[in-house]
């Protein structure tokens, strides 16, 4: 199956530790579907403001430690 530029073949991540917010620049062209894993393995629900096509901040109503996943 080829790649599609709307989802890339594979999942992009960030970790962060202790973070309230996390700024993440990921220069994929494309506002991409968010979701947050944390170390525990649950989803966390999560503020996403997209700055840009390339640029996001997700922000925590307290400090948190895991994964964002860009698809």
């Amino acid at each position: 199956m080829a790649q599609s530029i709307i989802f890339p073949s594979r999942p992009v991540e960030y970790t962060f530790t202790n973070s309230v917010s996390v700024t993440i620049t990921h220069g994929l062209g494309y506002i991409p579907n968010v979701q947050v894993l944390l170390e525990n393995g649950t989803v966390a629900f999560a503020d996403v403001k997209h700055i840009s096509v390339d640029e996001l901040v997700v922000t925590f109503a307290n400090a948190k430690t895991g994964t964002v996943v860009l698809r």
